[in-house]
């Protein structure tokens, strides 16, 4: 299906010879298909390329030139975008000198269009300076996605992000059907809309400017450095190899697998292992499985990952101890430790830090046993390892040194090229003679913090009886006389912590917006036999004290008691569990509900969101394991604590058992609700006022510019 867009061109006096086109946009977004539809032909792999690539033939009377590009993640900014894409979408417009007459900005037209997929094609159209955009097309794809729908139709329905980017570009935009190449219409449209552009722009292509050519001059700088790492590394192993001989083939060998959470440590193991022995859905615990590979009884240790973005202080106390414990379940010790770091993303030094401080908790002597494992191999393409590691910077330079310029790479997309785990398994065993035969030693320190984990598992035993028995003396309390046909709710915890995704689980359907919210949203159904009425609120900064919290959120926490009366019968304070609990987090939730009294933590339930992340752990686990200021909170909420897992709303049984232990607590409250007391309704009266003076504000505004509107007529 092809469109128009404008026209800006007269009569036939610019039909050019010759055309250069740039491709540009996300990945899968359908660029290397819609190179393919304009020349007639497959000239581009659809496969995921890591270089410019450029070819050229004849079409419609001209002589067509395409470079394709390596595309970005789609929902990430610029800063995810390794610095080899970065530099090959500058390296674009000079491999069609001059330089090109369009980049065709390519987006699919099949899938919705936010505002994080608009910021992405701005931050990265960037790189080419302001120019670029009078040379640009958007170039929709999946045209047969569309149906009877116009592109003008779905341009406007889509709202503000999509019309911003085609305005952008001048209003020029086209629609190509990829499945229907037949169709030699929509070709040629593009191609004439192309000229009328440069029509547009008097006969003129894209310039390169100078700060481009920089960064190109740059980037043959970075090809001459590759050299004296590559020559360093081959020798390094070149010189094991001859001390070895053929005296150190391993029989045995022990690997732990280190990492951030989606950097595809499980998938490593697996390619490693030869089959599928680890679950790619998150772990909470150490893993452990063996099997014979190439000749060697390999055993390998999965762990829980850590937060990309996040230092060693917001990871769970349970993530940490399994990590500690990883290197005590291959004893005597792992010969290795592989850190598993994907190659398709930048690498900042945000996640240098973060690693280096999670292998601080193994002491000093772990990098003399640690080797890089890039994942992602494939989309590497004809760049080197050493070109990507250069490019990236000093931070990840500063990672492999530390390594000993010890590194690896894994495609495991492909696991059927054994040779790829083979050569790792000769890498590791290389590093075991440079480290004179030795694996690492666990020190004293690690051992007595399995220890000290044992004693936890004591505590988890006597926290989950005292739970059992409070919640069997209220059922036999209650008989079957306490089932609420009305239950009132509450959700009140920081941002992000899952509070309207946890209303969606409750009432069974999407209620609320997971967006910020800057006021109280009630909502109602019937669930499990009952109506259910849930009140969201506005969410506090989770490291902030509640005297930077704005008065308006403060307002909206004692406003929203008052939003289901008599009064709510419990509040749900939601708390996420996958990441660590401080006295800073403690102390704001405390100070953020003593708006409400003393009172409130009576009627009070713990809801911990992101249960998907325990894995095998169990709650009690993650409580006592995470220190005194989570076991306060809880306690101080009488030892009420739910988990849901909100990506798994299909369960119905976790809303029921959710309402089931609201009723008992209801029970154990002898059948009362939250009462708001004098200083609340005192503080909401206040607001009404507020909110009155703020109306004569606006009128006195609006008179006044009125006044001054008919002066100027």
């Amino acid at each position: 299906m092809a469109t128009r867009g404008v026209n800006t061109h007269s009569g036939d006096s610019l039909h050019l010879s010759d055309l250069r086109i740039v491709l540009l946009g996300y990945r899968v977004s359908g660029k290397s298909s819609s190179g393919n539809t304009i020349l007639g032909r497959e000239e581009f792999d659809l496969r995921t390329a890591a270089q410019c690539v450029k070819r050229q033939r004849e079409v419609s009377g001209r002589q067509v030139t395409v470079v394709d590009t390596p595309g970005w993640w789609k929902n990430n900014s610029v800063e995810w975008t390794t610095e080899l894409v970065k530099q090959e979408i500058m390296l674009s417009v000079s491999l069609c000198p001059p330089g090109p007459h369009t980049l065709l900005l390519v987006i699919q037209v099949d899938v919705s269009f936010p505002e994080e997929y608009r910021r992405g094609i701005e931050e990265h159209l960037d790189f080419l300076s302001e120019l670029v955009w009078s040379h640009t097309i958007v170039l929709f794809t999946y045209g047969d996605s569309l149906g009877d729908t116009t592109i003008e139709q779905h341009i406007e329905s889509e709202g503000k992000a999509l019309q911003w980017l085609v305005e952008k570009c001048g209003n020029r935009y086209h629609v190509l059907n990829n499945k229907n190449r037949g169709d030699g219409t929509q070709v040629t449209e593009l191609l004439e809309k192309i000229e009328e552009m440069v029509a547009g722009n008097r006969g003129g292509h894209y310039e390169i400017n100078r700060e481009i050519l920089e960064k190109i001059e740059e980037r043959r700088k970075t090809k001459e450095r590759v050299k004296p790492r590559l020559m360093k590394v081959q020798e390094q192993r070149e010189t094991l190899r001859s001390l070895m001989g053929d005296s150190l083939h391993l029989s045995d060998l022990r690997i732990v697998l280190l990492g951030n959470r989606e950097s595809g440590k499980s998938s490593s193991g697996n390619t490693i292992l030869g089959r599928e022995e680890f679950d790619l859905r998150r772990a909470a615990q150490c893993v452990k499985r063996q099997r014979e590979v190439s000749g060697r009884q390999v055993t390998v240790v999965d762990t829980p990952g850590w937060w990309i973005n996040q230092p060693v202080e917001e990871t769970t106390e349970l993530v940490k101890q399994e990590i500690m414990l990883s290197v005590s379940l291959c004893p005597p010790g792992p010969h290795t430790l592989l850190l598993v770091i994907r190659v398709d993303t930048s690498f900042t030094e945000k996640h240098r830090r973060g690693i280096e401080e999670h292998l601080d908790l193994l002491s000093e002597l772990v990098w003399s046993h640690t080797i890089v494992l890039f994942t992602r191999g494939d989309r590497l393409g004809d760049t080197t390892i050493e070109q990507h590691i250069e490019s990236e910077g000093k931070a990840l330079q500063w990672l492999v040194e530390k390594c000993g310029n010890r590194y690896h790479v894994l495609n495991n997309k492909n696991r059927g090229d054994g040779t790829q785990v083979t050569e790792l398994l000769e890498k590791i065993e290389e590093m075991v003679l440079g480290n004179r035969g030795g694996h690492y030693q666990i020190n004293r320190e690690i051992l007595e913090k399995t220890e000290e984990r044992r004693k936890t598992e004591e505590r988890v035993k006597q926290r989950l009886m005292k739970v059992q028995e409070q919640r069997e003396t209220l059922r036999s309390l209650m008989g079957n006389s306490l089932h609420l046909s009305d239950l009132r709710i509450v959700l009140l915890g920081n941002r992000v912590s899952g509070k309207s995704s946890s209303g969606n689980t409750i009432l069974g359907r999407e209620e609320f917006d997971l967006r910020t919210a800057a006021q109280c949203v009630k909502r109602q159904r019937e669930v499990a036999g009952r109506q259910v009425t849930v009140v969201d609120t506005p969410g506090w900064w989770r490291n902030y004290s509640v005297e930077k919290t704005t008065e308006l959120v403060k307002q909206e926490i004692m406003l929203s008691v008052s939003l289901c009366p008599p009064g709510p019968h419990t509040l749900l304070l939601v708390i996420q569990v996958d990441t660590s609990f401080t006295e800073e987090h403690r102390r704001g939730i405390e100070e953020h509900l003593d708006f409400l009294s003393e009172l409130v933590w009576s009627h009070t339930i713990v809801l911990f969101t992101y249960g998907d992340c325990l894995g095998d752990t169990t709650i009690e686990q993650h409580i006592e394991s995470e220190g005194k200021d989570l076991q306060w909170l809880v306690e101080k909420c009488g030892n009420r604590y739910h988990v849901l897992n909100n990506k798994n709303k299909g369960d119905g049984t976790q809303v029921t058992e959710l309402l089931e232990k609201i009723e008992e607590m209801v029970a154990g409250n002898r059948g009362g609700h939250y009462e708001i007391n004098r200083e609340i309704l005192e503080k909401i009266e206040e607001r009404r006022k507020t909110e009155e003076r703020v109306k004569q504000r606006l009128m006195k505004v609006q008179e006044q510019r009125e006044t001054l509107r008919s002066l100027i007529a």
